[in-house]
């Protein structure tokens, strides 16, 4: 089960979890465009395109569709560059989505895989959204779900 806390200063927001799958596998699944496209939809999203140049200074983009309520049919769009790429530990990359208020606003996510006896100890930290007001609490509502898919895709 995935944990989540907002920092203090409402500008991060920290989702941590336990994978039972190696470093290497989980860091896989969070690059390569075959295995994003099986973990990343869900229930409420369609992923409608993925791909990731996974080198600093690559270029990364996701776009999904909403599948149910209000927004049936709505596009959104999160894309940016690869900051920081350390396989399997470290992936930080530059975050726009084109649903913020100032969609032009920069953050950045960052993915950190520890080594655990039982596989990965996983932390998604993403910064950068005392900008936008409300962010964190949305986020807070999203990362632990996303994080779950990939734990039970990284798992199976």
């Amino acid at each position: 089960m995935a944990t989540t806390r907002i920092t203090p200063d409402n500008d991060s927001v920290v989702t941590e979890i336990e994978i039972a799958a190696p470093p290497a596998r989980v860091f896989r699944a969070l690059i390569e465009r075959e295995q994003a496209l099986q973990w990343g939809g869900g229930e409420a999203f369609e992923i409608t395109e993925w791909e990731m140049d996974a080198r600093p200074g690559g270029s990364w983009l996701l776009t999904s569709r909403e599948r149910s309520g209000a927004g049936t049919g709505k596009i959104i769009e999160h894309h940016g560059e690869v900051l920081q790429i350390e396989p399997p530990r470290l992936l930080e990359v530059s975050w726009f989505a084109n649903w913020h208020p100032d969609p032009a606003h920069r953050t950045v996510v960052r993915w950190e895989l520890t080594p655990t006896k039982g596989g990965t100890h996983v932390i998604v930290t993403h910064s950068g959204l005392a900008a936008l007001p409300g962010a964190c609490e949305g986020y807070s509502q999203g990362w632990p779900g996303l994080v779950a898919q990939l734990k039970k895709f990284a798992e199976k």
